[in-house]
């Protein structure tokens, strides 16, 4: 006897825990074909497989609608099967013939943080007419707030990052011209290019008497050098190999030690430098 009723309290114990009630928001989007995506939340309800709850389509607009919802959830399959049964509120001024009522069937797909529902959708007039048809996916609201929130700190991290860098106004470097940087940094990073009319402009570029850049080419496409600096005076020089077609040799170079970045423009006739003097 003793035996069976632990039996029987371990049954009522299992189907206790299979009936447990599951409440879950999700906010997601559905994608009609031709038109603009609709932003589409749920709130729902799972007891032993059987869903209820509410829907709110178009939040914030003229025709933002709160509707019933039911139907089934499989936990083998991780599917749901759901459909909006009547309308609950409205701010649309039309008629409730005219509303659409979503009927859908939605997967769990992905992994992790990345877990989402997605699957299609069917909207029927109440007289079963159909009145649209499309995709939808769906994420657990508050996985989206952490995700979202996650972003927008990367974005606002990113912006204060930027916020620091300065640009300095534009240096134009003619023959003989001389320019001084005092530097921080032992890295330099060297843009160089044509911000004007592609015309055949050539340079050569030597840092500390080593030859970097020989008979280059400028052209709209930046070109990106790296170099180490040495302790001290750091030369830069810049030669015109020719004059392109359009005299003078004209090149944009930008120098930046990632939080500062100092614009040059070098207009020189052939065979003539400028000299960019770094002092670390």
């Amino acid at each position: 006897m003793k035996k069976l009723f632990c039996i029987s309290l371990i049954l009522m114990s299992t189907l206790l825990s299979a009936q447990k009630t599951h409440r879950t928001n999700y906010s997601g989007i559905l994608t009609i074909k031709d038109r603009s995506p609709l932003a589409f939340e749920m709130e729902l309800t799972v007891k032993g497989g059987i869903v209820n709850g509410l829907s709110l389509t178009g939040k914030g607009t003229a025709d933002e609608t709160e509707s019933d919802i039911s139907g089934i959830y499989n936990r083998n399959t991780k599917t749901y099967k759901l459909k909006e049964t009547q309308v609950l509120s409205t701010r649309s001024e039309a008629g409730l013939n005219t509303f659409c009522y979503i009927n859908m069937e939605v997967t769990e797909k992905g992994k992790f943080k990345l877990k989402r529902y997605e699957g299609i959708f069917t909207g029927l007039f109440s007289n079963g007419d159909t009145c649209a048809t499309g995709e939808i996916i769906l994420i657990e609201k508050e996985k989206l707030e952490k995700i979202t929130k996650k972003a927008g700190k990367k974005i606002e991290n990113q912006q204060k990052k930027e916020s620091k860098n300065e640009v300095l106004n534009t240096k134009v470097l003619k023959e003989g011209d001389d320019m001084y940087i005092q530097w921080n940094s032992d890295k330099l990073t060297i843009f160089i290019w044509d911000s004007n009319t592609e015309d055949g402009d050539k340079i050569d570029l030597v840092i500390n008497g080593k030859e970097i850049l020989n008979d280059f080419s400028t052209t709209k496409k930046r070109k990106k050098i790296k170099y180490k600096l040495k302790e001290g005076k750091n030369k830069i020089e810049i030669k015109a190999k020719n004059e392109g077609k359009n005299p003078p040799n004209t090149s944009r170079i930008e120098l930046s030690d990632s939080k500062t970045k100092y614009p040059i423009i070098t207009q020189l006739q052939i065979g003539k430098s400028a000299i960019i003097t770094i002092v670390k």
